[in-house]
Formats: C-alpha cells, structure tokens, sequence
C-alpha cells in the first residue's frame, strides 16, 4: 500500500455515513461486482484487499455527503466532470474529486446538515437529469444500501480511487463541509429537472393502497409475526416510489400499517429506527413538522384503528404438514401421557448427544455440512412435537436449511438409504400428510449412546441470519455458544476449517454477533434478530414461506381436481400428471 493510497483513504471515514464499509464479491453467474450486505465490516485505517463501498446513509436514514458518479471514461468524462463540478461551485459548494484507474470520477460534496434518503435521491436524479452520463445509483438504492467506493479503495481492474483534488483542500473540504444554503442554491438551479422528476413519480406510480392486509404477509417467525419482503425492503430503503407509493407519507404509513400488524408496538418501531435496522422509514419522516416521535405516535394510533378493521389473515405457518402421527410401544403401558413425553425428549436429547459426537467425522465436506444442518432441523421438529416420530414436509424443513425443498428431499433420501440410517422411515407419504420418519440411534454407536451427556437447551438448525451469513458461520456461532473460547477451538468443534472459521468469525465480529473479553470468544445470540433484520434474512425467509404456501395450495388444488388453472409454464406439468412421488410429502 503506497502512502498515496494511504492518505486517500484517510478520507473515507469523512465521507461514510456511518463506520461501516462493505467488501466487494465478483458475482460469477452475473459476470459483475456486487456489494452484498453479508460483506459488511467495520470501516477502519486498514484498506481492504477488494475493493470496497462506503456506506453513504447513517441508521436513521440520513447522508452527510452528496456523492455522485460519473460513468463516463476518457476525456469525455473528464469534461462532464468539469461542468458537474462548476455548477456545484456556482451554487457555492466545496467539492472533492477523484479517479479511478478506468477514468471515471466521483465528485462528493461533504454537507453539514443531514440529507435525507428520500431528498438525496430526489437531487441525484436531478443532476443525473441535467448531465447525462451521471449515475444516480448511490442515492437511489436507499438508505440502506446507499454506497460509494471512496478514495482509495482498491479497484476491480488493479490500482486504486485516486484523488484529483489535493489532500489538503480535501481536509478542509471535510472538516467545513457545505451548509444548506449550498442545497437550497443546488435545488434552485435544478427546480425544473425537480419538478419534472416529481411529476413522473406522480404519473407512473399507482396509488397504492394503504391497508394492512397488502402490506404484511402474517407469517410467525421466530416468535413473532414478520413484514412482508416489500414492506421489509421499503422499511429499510426508503424508496417508496419503486414499492408504487406516490409520496413519503403514502409509503411511510403503509409500513406503520404493517408494522402494526406485525404486531409490533411504539417501542418496537423506535428501536428499529434508532438501531439502523429500518433507516428508510426514519428517511421518509424527513418533511415532518415537529417531532418525528410525536408524529409517529398518532399515525400508529391510526394505523392500529385500521389493522383493527381489517380481517386478520388466518394461515399461519405450520410447521407438522400432517395430522398427528402417534405410535404406541408396549413399554409405555401404563404410564401417563406425561411421563411418555418426558422419556421421548429424553431420547432425543440422547440422539442428539450421540450425533454431536460423530458428525464431524461421518458428514464432511459441505454436503456434510447440509446432512448435519437437516439432523439439526428433524431434531427441532421432534422436540416441537414431543415425540421421536416426525412427520414435517420438506418445505417445512427446508425454512431452516441453506438449501431448497428439492435437496432436503435428496437428503432425506441418502439418510434412510444408508445401511445403518440415523432416521428410518415409518410411512410414505399421501395426499396432504407427509412421509412420517423414526429418529434412530445408529448400531454402531449403540455403546456412546450409553456414555454421553445429555445436552441442555434448544436445538437450532439454521436460525434466520444464517441464511444469509452462512451455514459455516452458523456452525462456528454453535460452537462459540456452547463454550469454544478461540478460533482455533471453534474450528475443530464445528468441523469447518481454520481459514474459513477465521474469516466467519471475523465477520461475525463485524456484526457483533461475536465479542472478546478477556481473550476469550464469546457469542451474542441476543443479537441474531437484530442482525438478520440488517442483512434481510427475516424477508429472505418469509419470501420462501409465502413461496411455499402457494405451492402447497397448487398441490391442494391438484388433489382436489382443480387442474389446468394454474398456467405458470413450471408447474404445467405437475397439474397435468401429479407431482412425482419426492414432491408428495409437502
């Protein structure tokens, strides 16, 4: 690293909204760069080896900088670059520039006062409108994804964002940064690229409606009822046009709407709004007179009062997709129900203990690590229903798995295939109820079975953050929370190699999901709904629980003889002939 690139790089924490900077991943089956959220750390002194995006927004949805990207090459962008900069000089702006090695510019202007997502949005479109060539996309993704790859950040074609202006003025830019009447000037030179931006908004987006049966999916997740993917994302973004609202207030209170049918309260909306978890919503209280508090309070009143008045939806998730499948053992005569269920979850404790012991031996490589994550969610299940016979779908199971229905299927398959099964099938499948399986404590570990110690607390397969950190990292945070007090530690309970459990648990950090104290890891699992909130995990696993319940409602409708209806051209064939057999047991 050149001191050159050092120093430019000493600006970035001057231009980010908030401390945090996410690394880029080449994304093969696109053929591009993206910035994904699961690649988000701590933005520090040290320079990413990829290059990397500062985040523009803070966690109540406002930007400190107007950044704008010119993405034009050569001497063609060189003097589009020139004109932007000109106009932000004549309406009294301070400005940094630089370069990166492709020769396309960014031009920054540092603000004193907060810009909103909604507003920042607003004038980038409009510069982009005046000068073509000009990508309003860091604006325009939200609050929540809002970035920019700022001066010395490692480029994708080699070399590094240079910097045109020097490294003095680009301190003192930062340190007296642009006050409003540098915005209001900026807004009256762009007053009919504004307007014309505002009346397209009006034309195109459909006036959506503001109820709460549009606006949540009622789906029960981790305890509590979660917002549907489009209101997640608009909670989080503030992009309220492209959700098809025509105004912050319409999508403001269409997500109070669904957070109240979520069932969250005051507190729970504030919390998510101060935390960074919903920058967008605090975004779109940007033209609110007052406080915004106070505010909030009498549109969520309103918003109970329509909940109120509105059906709540009545399907819920269940995760049994059969009726009750019971077996009856000589050995429970004469004993209670009660005393059946204790000795049930006893066993299953045991299995589980028998499993911990010999997973990593008997299920390596990453189908390994699919095979244990499955043993994981049957073993839930049966704790669910208090009984060593389970019989969930595999799209029930697949919610807690990084996979789709289709594999847990093959793999359920491989499981009681095997000559000496960890699971044994009791029933095949029919209509509506699923194949019911028998946890089976193999032969061969018939003598650990007798020495183990039983294991305390819950079973988790893959909880929601996981689907999008990882199943590596959920195993490694399995490990830390059931006392590995190193990386080296974590590596060998979990199975996962020492590079890869470095590199989780570093990013795990980043999330604090995982702390140091006293030179010891120690796991955060207070923090998992929080941070799956931030990366988008919860809408990630509602949007496959809404999939899911379409199509079990397809396969209900083929049992019923409703064929021919649905013209989806994937699902044509299941209507005409029957899903094969490995689809029956959703």
């Amino acid at each position: 690293m050149s001191e050159a690139q050092a120093s430019a790089w000493s600006l970035a924490a001057g231009l980010a909204g908030r401390s945090r900077v996410r690394v880029a991943r080449f994304n093969g089956r696109r053929g591009r760069w993206e910035y994904p959220r699961t690649r988000e750390v701590d933005l520090t002194a040290d320079i990413p080896r990829e290059p990397a995006a500062v985040l523009l927004y803070n966690s109540h949805g406002f930007c400190r900088t107007l950044a704008l990207d010119v993405d034009v090459e050569g001497t063609e962008g060189a003097a589009l670059t020139h004109r932007l900069v000109a106009l932000l000089q004549r309406c009294g702006g301070s400005v940094i520039v630089d370069r990166s090695p492709a020769g396309r510019h960014h031009v920054y202007l540092p603000l004193r006062d907060g810009l909103s997502a909604v507003e920042a949005a607003e004038l980038a479109r409009a510069v982009a409108r005046r000068f073509p060539g000009v990508d309003a996309q860091p604006h325009v993704t939200g609050a929540e994804s809002g970035c920019i790859r700022p001066p010395g950040s490692v480029h994708k074609r080699g070399g590094f964002q240079e910097l045109v202006t020097d490294l003095d003025t680009a301190r003192r830019v930062l340190l007296v940064r642009n006050g409003s009447d540098v915005l209001g000037a900026l807004r009256r030179v762009l007053s009919e690229e504004i307007a014309q931006i505002r009346r397209d908004q009006m034309a195109l987006a459909a006036p959506a409606p503001v109820d709460a049966v549009d606006s949540v999916d009622a789906l029960p997740l981790g305890g509590q009822r979660v917002l549907s993917e489009r209101m997640a994302r608009l909670a989080q973004s503030g992009a309220f046009e492209e959700a098809g609202y025509r105004s912050a207030s319409e999508g403001r209170m269409a997500v109070i709407c669904a957070a109240a049918r979520a069932g969250l309260d005051f507190g729970g909306i504030v919390a998510r709004m101060e935390d960074g978890r919903w920058p967008g919503l605090a975004a779109m209280f940007h033209n609110v007179s007052g406080d915004r508090h106070s505010r909030l309070g009498k549109e969520l009143v309103k918003a109970q009062k329509i909940v109120a008045a509105t059906p709540r939806p009545t399907s819920v998730r269940q995760c049994n997709t059969s009726a009750a499948f019971n077996v009856t053992r000589g050995a429970g005569t004469g004993r209670s129900a009660r005393e059946i269920e204790i000795d049930e979850h006893r066993f299953i404790r045991r299995w589980r203990a028998v499993l911990a012991e010999v997973e990593r031996s008997e299920f390596a490589g990453s189908r390994g690590v699919h095979v244990r994550l499955l043993l994981r969610a049957l073993a839930a299940a049966a704790h669910q229903v208090g009984s060593r016979h389970v019989s969930f779908g595999v799209r029930s199971l697949s919610v807690s798995m990084p996979v789709d229905a289709s594999t847990v299927a093959r793999l359920l398959e491989v499981l009681r295939e095997s000559a000496d099964p960890w699971i044994v099938q009791v029933k095949a499948a029919e209509g509506v109820e699923a194949d019911a399986y028998e946890l089976r404590i193999p032969e061969r570990h018939r003598g650990l079975a007798e020495r183990v110690e039983l294991p305390a607390g819950k079973v988790h397969a893959l909880r929601p953050v996981f689907v999008e950190l990882g199943a590596a990292a959920a195993l490694v945070f399995e490990a830390i929370e059931r006392g590995a007090s190193s990386v080296l530690e974590a590596s060998r309970r979990s199975g996962i190699s020492r590079s890869t459990a470095h590199e989780v648990v570093g990013m795990m950090r980043s999330w604090g999901l995982v702390e140091i104290e006293r030179g010891r890891l120690v796991a955060r699992p207070d923090r998992l709904d929080v941070v799956a909130e931030r990366v988008g995990a919860v809408a990630v696993v509602a949007e496959v629980i809404r999939r899911h319940r379409y199509e079990r409602a397809l396969w209900r409708a083929w049992l019923s003889g409703a064929r021919g209806q649905e013209t989806q051209a994937w699902w044509v064939h299941v209507l005409e002939a029957g899903p094969p057999d490995r689809w029956a047991v959703a």
